[in-house]
């Protein structure tokens, strides 16, 4: 009963986070868009809050900090690889069968974007993971929440967690080819799926680090190529070839993810 209390007040606080984070801002104007103190707050709120409800509760496990490299190098390597991966084969098939584009970054210059872009990830996907997969999705496992449900939950509790984020905190240039509520019901379907891969390397490994390394992969590599302009691909190709949110890499992160919960369950057995 303790556990189902303190994780609907996770989740309580986690939803409502970004809009304390939206009234902070109003409260305070005059900030730099994209990175203010709203934005802060709603980052870091669940992770604290996840931290300051097992310090209540005195429970530390299944908290995921040690790394458990041992054992675990393939994990660690997919979680390096996979959304490269992904990119390359979508980004390829775009140019093939479709029409996208490059823009004349050169590589001496891409290279050193993406590994700040890297670091500035990895940090603030600390928090983020920690958050969900530190805390959230190990709730649901102890509670014995089914897969599917556990996909279902993390992936609408992370995807709703963003809501302010796409309708308030990002600036009105990302939305010139979709609404800002396209962008939410893009993102709830998008992270369900990706929660998938995301719940079961956590699960094989005991470690939220992977975790960090492939979203902070995700944001520095397909992400900044597609919304820094480096990538432009026609509007069908958009929808089919996207790396972040086209149909083929979904389709391709979900298989990854079904591998995963397949290799843990002949693994673990459960």
């Amino acid at each position: 009963m303790k556990t189902k209390k303190n994780l609907v007040i996770f989740i309580v606080v986690t939803l409502v986070s970004g809009w304390i984070g939206v009234l902070l801002d109003m409260a305070l104007p005059e900030q730099p868009q994209g990175n203010s103190l709203g934005m802060g707050l709603w980052l870091v709120l669940p992770f604290l809050t996840g931290i300051i409800l097992r310090l209540i509760s005195r429970d530390s496990k299944d908290l995921g900090v040690k790394p458990n490299v041992k054992g675990n190098i393939k994990l660690y390597l997919l979680s390096l690889s996979v959304y490269p991966a992904v990119t390359v084969i979508t980004v390829g098939l775009a140019f093939v069968f479709g029409n996208a584009g490059i823009s004349g970054m050169q590589i001496n210059v891409l290279i050193p974007l993406m590994a700040a872009s890297f670091a500035s990830a990895f940090i603030k996907n600390i928090f983020e993971e920690f958050a969900r997969r530190g805390y959230l999705t190990p709730k649901l496992i102890e509670l014995k929440v089914n897969d599917w449900l556990i996909y279902i939950i993390s992936g609408l509790v992370w995807a709703l967690w963003h809501l302010a984020y796409y309708l308030v905190f990002l600036p009105d240039s990302i939305f010139e080819s979709l609404s800002r509520t396209g962008y939410v019901f893009i993102g709830c379907a998008l992270m369900v799926c990706w929660s998938v891969m995301f719940v079961e390397i956590y699960r094989l490994t005991k470690s939220v680090w992977p975790c960090v390394l492939m979203h902070a992969v995700e944001d520095a590599v397909p992400t900044l190529l597609v919304t820094e302009g480096f990538i432009v691909f026609s509007k069908k190709e958009d929808i089919w070839c996207n790396p972040t949110s086209g149909i083929i890499a979904t389709a391709l992160l979900l298989g990854v993810g079904f591998l995963l919960r397949s290799m843990r369950i002949k693994r673990i057995g459960k």
